[in-house]
């Protein structure tokens, strides 16, 4: 079990409670002289039966938790557990780029990849959620997540090849991670192409695969392309696999790459990327939960205030 931070950068913020400690002894300082100077602080003490410092100690540990819990909340705790997963989440993010129109595999690579990808929604458990990305020069969400498999398949079919040119596998990353960040299950990114980024500069796409790999988003990716590679209709050229970027990020997110040179080894690479009943580390989200505890603190600190701890005029 081990607790991760979503955004660890707000985590700085800690360093203000030191400061809030200082600052809350130096105004009971102040305070403190001023009752000296305007009144019998002597009789003062007497009636409140010698509590005024401790309660204001134990108001100062209120508020000090419940920033800790918002500081905590703002970060994006989160806790993991290793355990059977029953349910993930998932985004197919699916090369629509003219390449994808070789003929090495049967009508084309793009049709045998939908078929490998339907066949794949077909098979997962109801609680599962899937979204659908396609890309070539850009990233683009066909569908947001959802539960509906009709909906799914659908997106899936109505993807067509792509007028814009390229492969932007970096925006493809970004927009899925970006699709998919909001889930609270196991989250996976399951990418497929046929090329080599070419839009973005490596380092670019580093820093992405970075941003991915910080949400604690897995990307597991698969290279359709046979070895000969394919041609293209019209044109007296061959598309071939470039895969040493697709292997980089699966490394990166914890995930897996997969080469594969038919549609059989397609659906077998899909499947091989399902977690449903399979030991993995499951996250909580803390976010929520310590923002409620804050405001209950805050809400306990207002009636102390209010009652036991109310100050004398």
């Amino acid at each position: 079990m081990e607790i991760t931070f979503l955004n660890a950068e707000y985590l700085w913020l800690l360093l203000a409670i030191p400061t809030l400690i200082i600052i809350h002894f130096y105004s009971l300082k102040y305070v403190h002289n001023r009752a000296i100077k305007f009144a019998n602080f002597e009789a003062l003490e007497r009636v409140t039966g010698g509590i005024v410092l401790s309660r204001n100690i134990y108001l100062l540990m209120i508020r000090l938790m419940s920033i800790l819990f918002l500081i905590l909340s703002v970060s994006g705790a989160t806790m993991w557990y290793l355990g059977q997963s029953d349910a993930s989440d998932y985004i197919l993010a699916i090369d629509n780029s003219g390449s994808m129109l070789a003929n090495d595999f049967e009508p084309n690579r793009l049709e045998a990849a939908k078929e490998a990808s339907i066949e794949f929604v077909e098979k997962l458990g109801g609680d599962s959620r899937v979204g659908v990305v396609s890309f070539s020069g850009a990233g683009f969400v066909e569908l947001p997540l959802t539960k509906s498999k009709s909906k799914i398949i659908q997106s899936i079919r109505d993807i067509k090849i792509s007028n814009v040119h390229g492969t932007a596998i970096g925006d493809a990353l970004k927009t899925s991670a970006n699709t998919i960040s909001s889930s609270e299950k196991s989250r996976s990114i399951i990418l497929l192409t046929d090329g080599q980024e070419n839009i973005a500069l490596e380092s670019e796409v580093e820093k992405i695969v970075d941003f991915v790999e910080s949400k604690q988003i897995t990307v597991n990716t698969i290279g359709v392309a046979t070895k000969g590679g394919g041609s293209l209709p019209g044109l007296n050229t061959v598309s071939t696999l470039d895969d040493k970027m697709l292997r980089d990020i699966a490394d990166s997110t914890k995930g897996l790459y997969v080469q594969s040179e038919t549609k059989e080894e397609l659906i077998e690479a899909y499947n091989s990327f399902t977690y449903e009943l399979t030991e993995s580390n499951i996250p909580i989200y803390l976010r929520l939960p310590f923002i409620i505890i804050a405001i209950l603190i805050l809400f306990v600190e207002w009636i102390l205030v209010n009652t036991k701890y109310r100050t004398i005029p």
